[in-house]
């Protein structure tokens, strides 16, 4: 009687070596949209790529900078958000539609919207990724001077300062939103919530008589 050979699962072939940092790069993705940033490790990746745990420093200083270069992808998908945004609206409303594009954003990429926002590293991203970060606040940024600009937002405000506002404003309900809070505390009113904090966005700042233009940052 013939005995069956039980099948042997095929080897993982491992990237080669020029392919080996986006493999790592994706790997990690995989295992952090999976089962969070806690679910990370070295041996993990390595696992999952088909090389040896040490081969991931050739090309990342620490796990926090493969982190860090996941987030950047985040900021690049978010960019993406903002430039689809209908370049034909008036000043104003396109920056209040850029908040809009935001909130969307955060929903429909929790996973990325976490990782960007919501969690800690102790390793300082390198420099080149924060001035890529700083890059999306400054789409805000450059929105809003625009605005003021055209007299379709306060004069007397700071552009720089502004989109830090209007950011940090969309932040704290994204952030509601994605972890599930806003479930609980305002349940079935999510959209309700996001018209009414856009429109008190639109309240501040809407241009007032008798304010004064003072010097802006750029």
């Amino acid at each position: 009687m013939l005995r069956s050979v039980p099948r042997r699962s095929p080897a993982r072939r491992r990237p080669a070596a020029n392919g080996l940092k986006p493999a790592i790069l994706d790997a990690a993705r995989r295992l952090c949209f999976t089962e969070g940033v806690e679910g990370i490790s070295a041996r993990r990746i390595a696992a999952r790529v088909g090389c040896s745990a040490t081969a991931i420093y050739l090309h990342y200083r620490n796990l926090d900078d493969v982190l860090h270069h996941l987030r950047m992808e985040g900021h690049a998908l978010l960019a993406r958000y903002f430039a689809e945004v209908d370049a034909r609206l008036a000043p104003r409303p396109y920056l209040l539609a850029m908040g809009r594009a935001y909130h969307r954003f955060g929903v429909e990429h929790p996973n990325y919207y976490e990782l960007m926002f919501l969690s800690r590293f102790k390793d300082v991203p390198r420099r080149e990724l924060v001035a890529r970060e700083m890059a999306t606040l400054m789409i805000v940024r450059d929105a809003v001077a625009r605005a003021i600009d055209a007299g379709a937002v306060r004069a007397d405000l700071d552009a720089f300062a502004t989109a830090h506002g209007l950011w940090s404003t969309m932040h704290g309900l994204t952030s509601m939103a994605v972890t599930g809070l806003l479930v609980r505390t305002a349940p079935g009113d999510a959209d309700a919530l996001l018209d009414a904090t856009i429109e008190r966005l639109e309240r501040w700042i809407m241009p007032t008589a008798g304010k004064r233009a003072r010097p802006r940052r750029r």
